[in-house]
């Protein structure tokens, strides 16, 4: 599992609340797994840049409201995500798909659209067809 310490201050370039690091921890002491990622060979990441996407999904996975996300915690399901890019709105984005695979079967719970030369999270809302900054306090 990746450090924490002041890595979300130099990812995103401002400070999360002590109480949202706070629950990245809890999230690790509790779920107590690695989360895995898959991308396609299209596509050629540095290692810096999948680890920092690592913590993304762990800050995310561990700050969400989603009952989904949560269901599969709960549940110790492995906890997985895909990597790839999208155009939007003119835009380049790297999406992330955030879920499990349980019987044979992939749920993903979340998209995620990071903005990387803005150091920007958003989430995909799926009924509006939008996307809408992050924000978990």
């Amino acid at each position: 599992m990746k450090s924490i310490s002041f890595a979300f201050i130099l990812l995103f370039g401002f400070s999360f609340s002590l109480a949202a690091q706070n629950k990245v921890s809890d999230f690790r002491n509790i779920y107590g797994k690695d989360i895995y990622y898959y991308y396609s060979g299209d596509f050629s990441y540095s290692q810096k840049y999948l680890d920092e996407l690592y913590l993304i999904a762990e800050y995310y996975i561990a700050n969400s409201k989603n009952q989904l996300l949560k269901n599969i915690i709960d549940s110790k399901y492995r906890l997985e995500y895909s990597i790839e890019q999208q155009q939007r709105n003119d835009k380049e984005y790297t999406v992330l798909g955030i879920g499990t695979v349980t019987e044979g079967r992939i749920t993903k719970a979340q998209w995620l659209y990071y903005d990387a030369k803005d150091k920007i999270l958003y989430e995909y809302d799926l009924p509006n067809d939008e996307l809408v900054v992050f924000e978990c306090l």
